[in-house]
């Protein structure tokens, strides 16, 4: 018996969609490494903007803020190098009813956890960047919790801006806490009979509309 050495092996089938799926693959590492570019060059656009800086890094921001603030990545990051700026603080004096008076601000050092004092830290802030009605607002909110928290019968504020001393007045024997470096603004002074009674006429406004 002989066998025929000569046969033709088979012939695997031919996959008809592999070079469609090698086009989506690449179609896709295309698309991906595109995002990434771009995604970081959004990232990179939030602390670039921060004075100082030029016409072509803030429009850069302009164009990319909106994607940025989308993910919240547009952090404080004009609180780190090179060039960080001041901070905010509020002050406050409490009044009692048997004559008493209560110092104090926040954020302060007392404040823990971390994570809490940093919301602390938001607050006041906040407040530094807001003016007019929105300012007032706040601080009126700020004066009656400090008043029900604390059980006061007047609170009075102040915003207190602590900039950062430079390496030159360190060098020359300067504080990070001489006095000239604080500036301080009276934020006003506020009873708790009329900020229960404000409180209740927006509760009472919010529940009619």
């Amino acid at each position: 018996m002989t066998s025929d050495m000569t046969a033709t092996p088979p012939v695997a089938p031919v996959d008809e969609a592999r070079p469609r799926r090698r086009g989506w693959s690449l179609a896709g590492f295309v698309l991906l490494n595109l995002w990434i570019v771009f995604h970081l060059l959004a990232v990179v656009s939030a602390p670039l903007s921060v004075s100082p800086s030029s016409n072509v890094e803030r429009g850069l921001w302009m164009a990319m803020s909106p994607y940025v603030q989308i993910l919240y990545q547009n952090n404080g990051f004009h609180f780190f190098a090179p060039n960080p700026e001041g901070s905010n603080s509020v002050r406050y004096v409490l009044e009692f009813e048997d004559g008493r008076t209560l110092e104090g601000k926040f954020p302060n050092r007392d404040i823990w956890p971390r994570l809490l004092y940093h919301r602390y830290f938001m607050l006041s802030e906040t407040l530094g960047a807001l003016g007019g009605e929105a300012r007032e607002r706040m601080v009126r909110d700020f004066a009656r919790q400090l008043c029900r928290d604390y059980g006061a019968e007047r609170a009075t504020l102040f915003l207190e801006w602590h900039e950062l001393a430079r390496r030159e007045r360190i060098l020359a024997g300067g504080s990070l806490y001489d006095d000239d470096l604080y500036q301080v603004t009276p934020l006003g002074t506020f009873t708790w009979d009329e900020l229960s009674k404000s409180s209740n006429a927006n509760v009472a406004t919010t529940s009619a509309e």
